[in-house]
């Protein structure tokens, strides 16, 4: 699932970000689609929203990925965006090919996210 939706991430044009971004961070949160009362939703959450909602994805990637997590990316000649991402137990991965820079270190932080819930047996397949 996480693997699949990295995938969409990098084919994802940049005007078409907004959903995609909010099922990722659905994900990542581990919370519903719908929308909660706003004492339910965690702060962060909530200022990450905000930050999609005004289509500062940028931004709310960089909020939304861990305090300890290292993570790269950038522009090819081609215009194609490049990403990695390093989690602190050391599990990391990458993306190629994305469409806006955003959507690289998404794909990037999910599939890093998928290989550590593998490495730790949490899952036994591609997640």
């Amino acid at each position: 699932m996480l693997a699949a939706l990295a995938d969409r991430c990098e084919a994802t044009l940049p005007a078409d970000q907004g959903p995609v971004f909010n099922e990722a961070l659905n994900l990542l949160f581990d919370m519903e689609t719908a929308p909660a009362p706003a004492g339910d939703v965690p702060a962060d959450m909530q200022w990450i929203a905000l930050l999609a909602d005004s289509g500062a994805f940028e931004s709310a990637i960089i909020a939304t990925m861990p305090a300890d997590a290292v993570f790269t990316g950038g522009r090819l000649a081609d215009g194609s965006f490049v990403a990695q991402v390093l989690l602190a137990n050391g599990v990391g991965s990458h993306s190629r090919a994305a469409r806006s820079l955003a959507m690289a270190w998404l794909a990037a932080l999910l599939r890093a996210t998928a290989r550590a819930m593998i490495e730790a047996g949490q899952v036994t397949d591609r997640v």
